[in-house]
């Protein structure tokens, strides 16, 4: 579960640094339940990434900022494929981007 968070969190923190200086930023979100799947949606409208950059996403030490390891990314996707999730997004340069992560129920 700690994993969990820190998954969220990094997936706010990285919405909140697209989001260019000086501009009103918006970070939308959302949680809902399909059948026994959980979707979590982080939607940003920051700069978005280049279409070149995407197949590049989620590669170990691929960054777009200029400061950073480049790891971030890559371990969410770990973690969440660890928990038989998936994790993807949806973006165009300049028009922000949406995160998605889904994961099974979880049965205590």
């Amino acid at each position: 579960r700690n994993q969990s968070k820190r998954n969220l969190q990094r997936n706010i923190k990285n919405a909140l640094q697209s989001i260019p200086v000086g501009e009103e930023g918006v970070v939308d979100i959302r949680l809902t339940k399909d059948d026994s799947t959980y979707v979590l949606a982080v939607k940003d409208n920051g700069v978005g990434i280049k279409e070149e950059q995407q197949d590049k996403i989620f590669v170990p030490y691929f960054t777009t900022k200029s400061t950073g390891t480049g790891l971030g990314l890559a371990m969410s996707k770990q973690i969440v494929e660890g928990m038989n999730g998936k994790i993807w997004f949806e973006s165009a340069s300049g028009k922000g981007a949406t995160f998605f992560v889904t994961f099974p129920e979880l049965n205590n």
